[in-house]
């Protein structure tokens, strides 16, 4: 009751405020434009517009970043779905069914089965935030290094796993990620590694020219030798949001990717790459259609963005309670808490109750105006489609190549990207999957740092992490996730033949 009390108080002291409100719908307006931007992320986003909120009372300015954030995890879907170049790191794996459906016509489709998504997980990971916080909090500091470790593998393993048919290409290309995330110095011996005495790769490839490099150019490239339709087929808004039975057919699917999203959010520095990836590898075994998952079916878009966006509020969990952001952004978030004066940690609740729960009713908020500025910005959205390629190829070339200098101000990010770009290119010409790539660039620090740690912790003992039961079980998950989709097929193919060679297949006996 007292829980239901505060929340309802801080409700209703938000809606009674017209300019919170108007900050609210502003954060998310915001959030939508850095997420369907490129080489704009969340984390630059609540960075840039944390001055502008000096002028401003805490409670107001940590709600237009809350916002901020939830947006800008909803709008990485729109670039996805339109052109197949992730908004945002996490909106990778909408691209793999948002935008085969878009090929096919149905981009309205796709983005209503996103947009709801977005919004269910964005709720279940609220509602988690105002009920069991503290609990689940406290859980995920029982995780060590192994388990860390363990966790990024299984990221990696998944991502390899879903290649229809291109295992051994999508471990190649994870290896690959992992060997582009090594470069620069070593985080504990403080050696060049990869650098060929170059000062400016001593500080590493950055994620975001990585990414920009990756998915945004080889996309480009590919549409310049690509003919163009005479026109895109109709797109009616009518039929954006699915039917009820439709949205009935997907809520398991629905409300599992958004409580894996909001367990992986409350795990620190694992965030939402890794909660969409292990949603969609969990949607694609569950569902009777997995076999069609990567060629433009809704359960892929709807596990990817309820486990992206139900991230946002367990990523708040341990920051709030204490202390420990759980992603870049909500590191970006203590430093804007902490500047208005609030220390985030086990006694903020006591300290500074009514500001935590204003927090709490701002996410939920934020979520309302994010199914307003969705359904009404999408007309607007979609009109890329219309843009002739010759025109539409360059300006995304311009904006991907100001975006990566934008980053930290440094030509070399930008050639760093354009080679990558190139690279990424005739991968895709041999057919070598690039999201393995990309994913063990954004997984390989963190598969690094705790695996020396935890080896660091056992004094080299390297059974630790078959001797710890956390870590022993994930560890079984990824290898299971690695063999058992070859298995499958394998025996299915044997099966297949034994069928077709057995004498009460011929036609004289089914007659």
């Amino acid at each position: 009751m007292e829980i239901l009390s505060s929340l309802s108080g801080a409700l209703l002291y938000e809606l009674s405020n017209p300019f919170g409100l108007v900050l609210i719908l502003f954060g998310v307006v915001v959030g939508f434009t850095f997420g369907a931007t490129p080489g704009l992320t969340a984390t630059m986003g609540v960075a840039l517009f944390i001055p502008l909120t000096f002028p401003l009372p805490t409670d107001l300015a940590v709600g237009m970043m809350i916002a901020l954030y939830c947006g800008s995890m909803a709008g990485g879907a729109i670039p996805a779905i339109l052109l197949n170049i992730p908004g945002t790191p996490s909106a990778v794996v909408t691209t793999l069914d948002g935008h085969p459906m878009a090929r096919k016509g149905q981009a309205a489709r796709a983005y209503g089965w996103a947009l709801l998504s977005s919004i269910a997980g964005g709720l279940v990971s609220w509602l988690a935030l105002v009920t069991v916080a503290p609990a689940l909090a406290r859980a995920a500091l029982l995780l060590g290094p192994a388990e860390y470790a363990a966790t990024a593998l299984l990221g990696m393993t998944i991502i390899a796993s879903i290649v229809p048919g291109q295992v051994t290409k999508g471990l190649l290309g994870a290896i690959l990620g992992i060997g582009l995330s090594i470069v620069g110095l070593d985080q504990i011996t403080g050696e060049g590694r990869w650098t060929f005495n170059t000062l400016a790769l001593i500080r590493g490839i950055d994620i975001m020219p990585a990414l920009i490099g990756l998915l945004v150019i080889p996309e480009l490239m590919k549409s310049l030798f690509e003919r163009q339709a005479g026109g895109r087929p109709p797109i009616s808004l009518r039929h954006m949001f699915p039917g009820f039975r439709e949205w009935c057919g997907q809520a398991v699917n629905t409300v599992r990717s958004a409580v894996i999203g909001t367990v992986i959010g409350i795990v620190p520095a694992l965030g939402g790459s890794v909660g969409s990836l292990i949603a969609y590898d969990q949607a694609k075994r569950f569902d009777r259609t997995g076999a069609q998952y990567g060629k433009g079916v809704p359960g892929g878009v709807v596990a990817s963005e309820a486990a992206n966006n139900g991230v946002t509020g367990g990523a708040l969990i341990p920051l709030l309670t204490l202390g420990i952001p759980g992603d870049t952004v909500t590191a970006m978030l203590l430093g804007g808490l902490m500047i208005h004066g609030l220390q985030p940690g086990p006694r903020l609740f006591e300290a500074s109750g009514d500001i935590v729960w204003g927090i709490i009713a701002t996410m939920l908020l934020a979520n309302a105006a994010i199914a307003l500025v969705g359904v009404v910005g999408f007309r607007f959205f979609v009109r890329v489609l219309d843009v002739p390629r010759h025109l539409l190829a360059p300006a995304l070339f311009v904006l991907a190549v100001v975006g990566t200098y934008s980053l930290a101000n440094q030509w070399f990010d930008v050639v760093v990207m354009l080679c990558l770009g190139v690279f990424g290119f005739l991968l895709t010409l041999a057919s070598i999957p690039v999201y393995p790539i990309v994913i063990g660039v954004i997984l390989g620090p963190l598969l690094e740092s705790e695996v020396r740690r935890a080896l660091v912790i056992s004094g080299g003992d390297w059974t630790t992490f078959l001797t710890r039961p956390g870590s022993a079980v994930i560890l079984t998950v990824a290898l299971a996730a690695l063999i058992l989709p070859s298995l499958f097929a394998r025996l299915k193919a044997a099966s297949g033949r034994r069928r077709s060679d057995s004498p009460h297949a011929t036609p004289e006996h089914t007659k």
